[in-house]
């Protein structure tokens, strides 16, 4: 199963013919429906899904994104399932429950979920910079890493047991409308969760509808960054895949067509089953062309 998010086209997405061309083109007939499109346009599109004929794969959070927050920018941190903010919380868990309902609503099984951060610096400036300036293998690097490691060591569970209130009252949402939960590995270094985190919180749940979503992109990043090794969270959650999001990346910047950049593609396949959504999570700003030369170098490789 292999499809496209709307992400690639949402900004501009109307009345979802554009769309419809591109899926065409491309002879895909699996979508991800993301949090970009607002409320409005998805009931304008909603019934030409069905009439293309297009499955939905899976729904990124938070989905549709809500009209009374139209002044806001469309985020799947629009509100954290970590924040220690009780009201804010709240409204995480309410328009989770919504995409849920959407999901199930639209024969959709997979939901894919931000859990948050930890709040502290993400001293993403910081690891850029060791790494563009060739420092990522230092000594410097090295006290760097431990210094903020033991920072998010020591202020992380407030924030972790917020996310598990979040996810224990989510979770029987999705039990009840059959539908699963992928918890999303993450790009910054203090959001939530990280490689032990994954583990903790699959644990926790373990029998229930939460399982892990695996984005190859940011997997890239937090190695490239020495935040984790990347065949070792492969390695460790693989069977607990629900789904992927597929792009590729040249350093830390990341979401470009697979081909155009510098992950090899090929030793994921080991990771996948035929069951697991895979899905093409590309920017906008790359080219019909582009998109299309990635979508079929997957195929090449054996994505199905």
């Amino acid at each position: 199963m292999l499809g496209l998010s709307t992400c690639y086209i949402s900004e501009t997405l109307n009345d979802g013919e554009e769309l419809f061309i591109i899926l065409q083109k491309l002879g895909i007939e699996f979508l991800e429906l993301e949090y970009r499109i607002p409320e409005s346009t998805f009931l304008n599109i909603k019934p030409k899904l069905k009439f293309k004929n297009i499955k939905i794969l899976s729904i990124h959070n938070f989905f549709p994104f809500p009209e009374e927050y139209s002044h806001l920018k469309p985020s799947g941190d629009l509100f954290l399932l970590s924040s220690l903010d009780k009201e804010e919380r709240e409204k995480a868990i309410k328009f989770t429950i919504k995409t849920i309902r959407t999901a199930n609503d639209l024969e959709c099984s997979a939901v894919v979920l931000h859990l948050g951060k930890v709040e502290m610096d993400s001293y993403h400036k910081e690891f850029c910079h060791f790494y563009d300036s060739e420092q990522i293998d230092s000594l410097e690097m090295d006290l760097f890493l431990k210094r903020v490691k033991e920072e998010r060591e020591s202020k992380k569970q407030r924030f972790l047991d917020a996310v598990f209130f979040s996810l224990e009252k989510i979770n029987r949402e999705a039990e009840k409308q059959n539908v699963f939960l992928g918890v999303e590995n993450r790009y910054y270094f203090n959001e939530i969760p990280n490689f032990e985190e994954i583990g903790i919180i699959l644990n926790k749940f373990s029998g229930s509808n939460i399982l892990y979503w695996h984005d190859i992109g940011h997997g890239h990043v937090q190695e490239k960054l020495k935040m984790q090794s990347h065949q070792e969270l492969l390695k460790t959650y693989s069977p607990y895949i629900l789904g992927m999001h597929l792009h590729d990346a040249n350093g830390y910047n990341d979401h470009k067509p697979p081909g155009k950049g510098e992950i090899d593609f090929g030793w994921f396949k080991e990771y996948l089953k035929d069951e697991t959504k895979k899905v093409l999570e590309i920017h906008p700003q790359a080219s019909f062309e582009d998109l299309q030369e990635g979508f079929m170098y997957l195929q090449e490789i054996g994505y199905k």
